[in-house]
């Protein structure tokens, strides 16, 4: 799939800080995008992206949804790696990786 999204990143600090953060306000990369799951490691993130052709076409009854889950775990010096799964569109996989590349742990 030409949107599939399989990365990772390093942040700095414990993932239950990134966790909480996140829910309070995620980062902008995700303005797009509504938390729709969530585990003790994970946050799953959802968008509609059904083009203005595909709602006339299919009379509204047809989705196009994509979806990020980003699972947070611990690293070996007290980092947090995020490893993020699933589709999103080119504008948002290119500004996630603007925001990880300024975020990131050093």
């Amino acid at each position: 799939m030409a949107d599939e999204v399989n990365a990772s990143f390093v942040l700095p600090g414990e993932p239950a800080t990134h966790i909480t953060a996140w829910r309070a306000t995620p980062p902008p990369f995700l303005d797009e995008y509504k938390r729709v799951d969530e585990s003790y490691e994970s946050l799953v993130y959802e968008s509609n992206v059904t083009s203005t052709f595909m709602k006339v076409a299919m009379f509204g009854m047809g989705k196009t949804l994509y979806r990020l889950t980003f699972t947070f775990r611990p690293t070996d010096d007290g980092a947090t790696r995020v490893t993020v799964l699933g589709q999103a569109p080119e504008d948002a996989r290119a500004a996630m990786e603007h925001w990880a590349a300024a975020n990131a742990a050093t």
